[in-house]
């Protein structure tokens, strides 16, 4: 496995303190210097299987990369009643971090920005049921099932983005949408089940003529326009609008839970595999000759890249790579 420094960045005392018992879940890049992570406690089968979601805990971790004080490297918040919590980022109005809990009232914590910790809703009586928290043009998005986007448009305030239509009886697409990606919010792509994308122009949606009914897992607008979305294992298409092409078949049992654009690549990256699209074919990334094996969930932002396993956590920064958390035992 590439790797440019073998220690962690977080020290044994800090790790056996706040990250040891637990697995991460997820992931977000504030800037190059803030990583957030959601974590939950490990517990055995039996345990979990006879325990409601909301009631196990729930720990944001705050690692700051530009910390020369091995103690003062990360911070820690501890959460109640999120059941299968998802992370976040906010840069406007003010740069924080958000845990959103995939739940009917759609429970949200924030923390950051001369702010102390506190709690948000997103919609009482909406169900918003988050599926991902994406930062597009600095404002997070909550992307959810039913075909409902809310925008944090102030701290503690999410608005429904109108004028998407409600799934039909019967429509797969009910499950609703499973990411959002757009360089502005003056056009906006989100895709779900079913072969389900829609395309956000301003103030009008508009159902793109995508040519299959593939769960779609996630989506990604590269900076020249281009409009990348991966299926049903790990299929990639390239399109936009109307007009789309499959480039790569994939062969997972499982979709993606991640597709960022980083140094001039799309990356994609699922519990099972890391990959990137290069223009050319769907490979393996390589550094300094050797494969990057890395897997689980993925984000990038101001130059730099953070994949986070259920216990490992590395980033990039297009030159090296940098362990920043590992197990010691």
């Amino acid at each position: 496995m590439a790797k440019d420094s073998n220690t962690p960045f977080i020290a044994r005392p800090q790790w056996e303190k706040h990250y040891k018992g637990w697995h991460i879940v997820d992931c977000a890049v504030r800037d190059r210097n803030i990583v957030y992570l959601v974590a939950r406690p490990d517990l055995d089968v039996e345990k979990q299987s006879s325990t409601w979601d909301h009631d196990i805990g729930t720990r944001l971790l705050s690692i700051y990369l530009d910390e020369q004080n091995v103690e003062k490297r990360h911070g820690w918040s501890e959460l109640d009643g999120f059941n299968r919590p998802r992370c976040g980022v906010s840069r406007k109005p003010i740069a924080q971090a958000l845990v959103v809990a995939r739940n009917n009232e759609g429970s949200v914590y924030s923390i950051g920005g001369g702010k102390p910790g506190a709690m948000e809703r997103i919609g009482t009586d909406l169900n918003p049921i988050t599926q991902r928290v994406k930062c597009i043009d600095g404002y997070a998005y909550s992307v959810g099932r039913n075909r409902k986007i809310f925008k944090r448009v102030a701290v503690g305030r999410w608005e429904r983005l109108e004028g998407l239509p409600k799934p039909g009886e019967g429509e797969i697409s009910d499950v609703g949408f499973n990411d959002m990606d757009g360089l502005s919010e003056k056009e906006l792509y989100a895709v779900g089940a079913g072969g389900d994308v829609w395309r956000y122009e301003g103030k009008k949606w508009t159902r793109c003529d995508f040519p299959s009914n593939e769960q779609l897992g996630t989506v990604t607008v590269g900076p020249d326009g281009k409009v990348y979305i991966s299926g049903e294992g790990g299929n990639l298409w390239i399109g936009s609008k109307d007009t789309w092409k499959q480039v790569y078949k994939g062969e997972s049992s499982l979709l993606n839970n991640s597709s960022v654009w980083f140094e001039n690549q799309l990356w994609l990256c699922s519990d099972y595999q890391l990959r990137v699209w290069d223009g050319k074919e769907v490979r393996r990334p390589q550094h300094n000759g050797v494969d990057v094996v890395y897997t689980g969930h993925m984000d990038a932002y101001d130059g730099l890249l953070v994949i986070a396993s259920l216990y490992d956590v590395n980033a990039y920064d297009g030159k090296s790579w940098k362990t920043l958390v590992a197990p010691y035992s």
